[in-house]
């Protein structure tokens, strides 16, 4: 099932290189990962046949969503996120310098500067729902640190795990833990890990041997390979976002290798 081993990206590395325009800082499923900065600007509009995931990191952007009675307009503000959902024709901008990190697919767009675009594409563009927007920050305020083991319910966890919004088929999580999370992997696509404090160990089952360990730290991305069997060290407690696909298997057991068990479906 091809190679088990992460990309892993600096985001704060690629950021502070980043003057303006867009640096491409990887793939993820089937799209990309890129880095835009600005110091205002206007975007073309376009559409995706899956959710795209916008995280501002500085500044504020305004994004705009063709809606059943024309577009609509959403402020989305640093520490916030904004999922645009599959099909929904949408543009960004901005009149101020700012940031945004996004996970996407190209798709088809229309390179006219108009207010709405089906003036130009009546035929072409169609209304679409709106985007989910997030507070980020104060959603992770409300996150409470659990020491977590391998054997952990979702009970368990209860307070320490926030799901923000749907994303694709699964999930986009906060999580604020410390100790050793259970092994698990992800059936149908790549598992996104973005470390936004403390630092953590990822620990992963390789194409062959025994697991192999990537230390994490704040400011750090990692792509996990769909169907790599893997799990989290993290002594001193971290808070972490999830871009998780669903379904998936777990093991709910310390064991060093989950390959020596009997699976259990998630």
């Amino acid at each position: 099932m091809g190679s088990r081993t992460p990309s892993i990206i600096d985001l704060n590395a690629e950021a502070a290189k980043l003057t303006t325009g867009i640096t491409r800082l990887g793939s993820y499923r089937d799209g990309i990962l890129l880095l835009g900065r600005s110091a205002g600007s206007k975007g073309h509009w376009e559409t995706h046949r899956e959710d795209e995931l916008l995280h501002i990191l500085d500044g504020s952007r305004t994004l705009d969503i063709v809606g059943q009675d024309g577009p609509h307009s959403y402020a989305v503000d640093a520490g916030m996120i904004a999922i645009v959902p599959a099909g929904a024709w949408h543009r960004v901008r901005s009149t101020g310098a700012g940031t945004v990190m996004s996970a996407t697919i190209p798709g088809e767009h229309i390179e006219l500067d108009v207010g709405d675009p089906r003036t130009v594409e009546p035929g072409k563009v169609m209304a679409g729902g709106p985007p989910s927007i997030i507070d980020l920050t104060a959603e992770l305020a409300k996150l409470k640190m659990f020491r977590r083991t391998p054997e952990a319910t979702v009970a368990d966890r209860k307070g320490s795990v926030a799901q923000l919004a749907p994303y694709r088929d699964g999930l986009l999580l906060a999580i604020k833990a410390s100790g050793k999370d259970h092994w698990e992997r992800h059936l149908t696509g790549d598992e996104l890990i973005h470390v936004l404090d403390g630092s953590l160990t990822l620990e992963i089952v390789s194409d062959d041997g025994p697991p192999r360990s990537y230390p994490l730290r704040a400011g750090l991305i990692a792509v996990i390979p769909q169907g790599a069997w893997h799990r989290f060290h993290c002594p001193e407690g971290a808070t972490q976002l999830a871009l998780t696909p669903f379904p998936g298997d777990t093991v709910e057991a310390d064991i060093d290798d989950p390959r020596t068990i009997e699976r259990k479906p998630a």
